[in-house]
């Protein structure tokens, strides 16, 4: 039977995030294979390990003949990874003073939940445009709420429904006087997810808006239906929350009759 005969390595530690972050303490042979005992400072997501064959100049790996402690390790001492020699290379022995070991370490993000604020600024293509705020918070998950208006809120009334010529449905023209009157509202809620470190995933549902009305010489308002859309206020996007620092990009539809692009900058705390 084939036995590896590896005594006593040169070790070297490398962490990807900290490099005081972990430690090989120990590397000993059981039967054919290797084990390789290591100490966290930090709880991390996974560990991974490599080999030298060559003193430390090109590594192999990560190794995937191993078991042991290799995800969610907690902090601590007497963790250990064991390498199965002949399941991966297949080798009759190496050279014991030119191997080396090294531990790639995924530490454990720590956030903190945050409580956000954003100022935010939307524009489609009807045109219009709307402001408001959002608020909310977040640490692995969250939610937020936002509120978006142009300030006019007087398209809940209107006489009668036109075409984007202004005939009525009933292919009636009134006469008109030339005002315009464009009203944006959108109320929603929605949740936010991590994705890694500062980013954030956002999506969000609620009522939503769009109203555009002309107004006739008799001083009432027709809605020009092409242009107008009530209902389900839909968006999706992306913050960042950065040093007390956070900024959104969203695209909102209102009935996916429509779509708008709504950016937003703010504080967490």
């Amino acid at each position: 039977m084939r036995k590896t005969i590896i005594l006593t390595a040169i070790l070297v530690a490398f962490s990807t995030i900290a490099a005081k972050a972990q430690q090989i303490v120990n590397v000993s042979q059981k039967n054919n294979d290797i084990v390789v005992e290591y100490d966290l400072t930090n709880p991390a997501d996974f560990v991974r390990l490599y080999v030298s064959l060559d003193g430390g100049e090109t590594y192999r790996g990560p190794l995937k003949e191993v078991s042991g402690d290799l995800a969610n390790v907690p902090a601590g001492y007497n963790h250990s990874i064991t390498w199965h020699v002949l399941r991966e290379f297949g080798t009759d022995a190496f050279e014991s003073d030119q191997v080396r070991f090294k531990l790639s370490v995924k530490l454990k993000e720590k956030w903190y939940k945050e409580t956000f604020i954003t100022f935010n600024g939307a524009y489609s293509f009807l045109p219009q445009a709307s402001f408001g705020f959002s608020v909310g918070q977040v640490k692995h998950f969250g939610w937020f709420v936002s509120v978006m208006s142009n300030g006019n809120f007087s398209g809940f009334s209107h006489a009668v429904d036109c075409d984007g010529n202004g005939y009525t449905s009933e292919g009636y023209l009134p006469s008109y006087t030339g005002e315009k009157s464009k009203m944006r509202l959108s109320v929603m809620g929605g949740g936010v997810m991590r994705l890694s470190g500062p980013l954030c995933a956002r999506v969000g549902v609620g009522y939503g808006n769009r109203t555009m009305r002309w107004q006739v010489n008799d001083g009432s308002w027709n809605r020009i239906k092409d242009s107008s859309f009530e209902g389900v206020d839909l968006s999706a996007g992306l913050q960042l929350n950065l040093g007390g620092f956070v900024a959104s990009l969203e695209a909102v539809t209102t009935q996916f009759q429509t779509i708008e692009g709504k950016l937003g900058l703010g504080f967490s705390f």
